[in-house]
């Protein structure tokens, strides 16, 4: 009986201890780097990256960026959200490892709508 309370003892010692160990807050973003004008400044810098494309759009077309920045503050696209291999192509060579002015938290992923308006 005597080593069975001993070893309840050290189990509740050893998870309390790794418990205690795990006390690690989940950070907010502060506001000064996700503020509204980071997001127009990078969006208006992303539009300019995309402007005039080197191939005729037939129709509109809405597709969604997913992208990434990396620590020397280049996008990195992850996935684009189309069928159309040649819009896929477009964007991920217009927009990756293209260096930003503006100021992005890195490592976060960003999901961006883009519109191809019709050249027709």
């Amino acid at each position: 009986m005597k080593t069975f309370k001993t070893m309840v003892l050290a189990v509740a010692i050893i998870c309390g201890t790794a418990l205690n160990a795990n006390t690690t807050e989940p950070t907010e973003p502060s506001s000064k780097t996700t503020s509204a004008a980071v997001k127009r400044a990078m969006n208006v810098e992303l539009a300019n990256l995309l402007a005039e494309p080197n191939f005729n759009v037939e129709q509109t077309t809405s597709v969604k960026v997913s992208f990434t920045v990396n620590s020397d503050n280049e996008v990195v696209v992850l996935n684009v959200d189309s069928k159309d291999a040649s819009i896929e192509k477009y964007i991920q060579g217009r927009l990756n490892y293209k260096k930003l002015d503006s100021k992005a938290l890195v490592g976060q992923t960003y999901h961006v709508p883009v519109k191809l308006e019709s050249t027709l």
